[in-house]
C-alpha cells in the first residue's frame, strides 16, 4: 500500500486545521496530495435521525478563505492538493469522504474554545470505527515536524491490530526502528509473535520485538508508558469497538489512547 491522497479536515477555524503542518509533512514524507474538508458545523446528530442527514451550514466567513489559505500552505509546501467544500456532521462527512483517501489526518482538541479546532475524543472516536482509511490522530498543542523515525506498533493478534500493522507499512518502510510492542498479563507466555515478525521482514523491515506484562485494565497505560520511554515518534495501534446507528461503542483501550496520547497515532479499525 502507498499513500498518495491524503484527507484533512477543516472545520471552526479558517485560516488554519488542528493537524495540517502533519498532514503536509506526511505528504512530502510519501509524495502525496492532500484534499482539505471544509465542513464548517460540527453539530451532533439528533437521537430521532435514523439515517445521516444534511445539516445547514452555520452563518460566517465564506469557505473561500479557507480554501486560499489552504491553497497556500500547499503551495508553500509544493504539494498538490484539492478542496471540498461540504456540510453536515463532520466525523460522519470524513468518513464517507475517506472512501477515496489512503489516510486520514485530524488533530485532537484541546477543549478550548479559543483554540485552534480540533475534533473531540469522542468525535475522533466515531470517525475512526467508521472510516474506510487508517486514521493519523494529531495531540493538542504546537505540532512538531513529523519525522516517524521511531515507531511503536501495539501488537496482539486481533484482526484491528493486523489492519493497523497493514496500514502503517508506509511509514514503517521510513522509519529507522520499528518496535512491536505486546502486553499480556502476567503469567502469560513470554514468546514474540514471530509471524508478525516475518511478516515485516518480507517487506524488508526489521522490528524489534518487546513484551510488557500488565493486567488488562492497565494495559492501556502501559501502551503510552512505553511510548514516551522509547521516545517514539509514532505509536501504531488497532481500534476496537462496534460503530452502529445511535452511538458507538469503544473499546478501553481505544478510549484511553483518544483522550490521553501525548504524540501522532495511527489508528485502523
Amino acid at each position: 500500500m502507498d499513500i498518495k491522497t491524503i484527507l484533512v479536515p477543516f472545520a471552526r477555524d479558517l485560516h488554519t486545521s488542528a493537524g495540517l503542518s502533519t498532514a503536509i509533512a506526511v505528504a512530502r514524507l510519501m509524495g502525496a496530495r492532500l484534499i482539505g474538508l471544509h465542513c464548517p458545523a460540527e453539530t451532533a446528530l439528533p437521537w430521532y435521525v435514523a439515517a445521516p442527514v444534511a445539516i445547514p451550514p452555520v452563518p460566517g466567513r465564506p469557505s473561500a478563505e479557507a480554501e486560499q489559505s489552504f491553497i497556500d500552505r500547499c503551495s508553500a509546501a509544493c504539494l498538490t492538493c484539492d478542496w471540498i467544500a461540504d456540510h453536515g456532521f463532520l466525523p460522519e462527512r470524513l468518513a464517507f469522504h475517506s472512501r477515496y483517501a489512503d489516510l486520514i489526518v485530524a488533530g485532537r482538541g484541546d477543549g478550548d474554545p479559543q483554540g485552534g479546532g480540533g475534533l473531540s475524543p469522542r468525535a475522533l472516536g466515531q470517525l475512526v470505527l467508521s472510516a474506510s482509511a487508517p486514521l493519523l490522530i494529531v495531540p493538542p498543542g504546537a505540532e512538531e515536524t513529523f519525522r516517524p523515525q521511531r515507531v511503536l506498533v501495539a501488537w496482539n493478534e486481533r484482526r484491528e491490530a493486523g489492519r493497523a500493522l497493514h496500514g502503517a507499512l508506509p511509514f514503517l518502510r521510513h522509519a529507522k526502528e520499528t518496535i512491536l510492542l505486546s502486553v499480556h498479563p502476567p503469567g502469560f507466555d513470554d514468546e514474540p509473535d514471530r509471524r508478525a515478525l516475518a511478516y515485516l521482514e518480507a517487506h524488508r523491515i526489521h522490528a524489534d520485538a518487546r513484551i510488557n506484562f500488565a493486567a488488562e485494565f492497565e494495559a492501556p497505560g502501559a501502551i503510552l508508558a512505553q511510548a514516551r520511554a522509547v521516545a517514539a515518534d509514532l505509536l501504531v495501534m488497532g481500534a476496537y469497538g462496534h460503530a452502529r446507528v445511535f452511538e458507538q461503542a469503544l473499546g478501553g483501550a481505544t478510549h484511553h489512547v483518544l483522550e490521553n496520547a501525548d504524540r501522532p497515532v495511527l489508528m485502523v479499525h
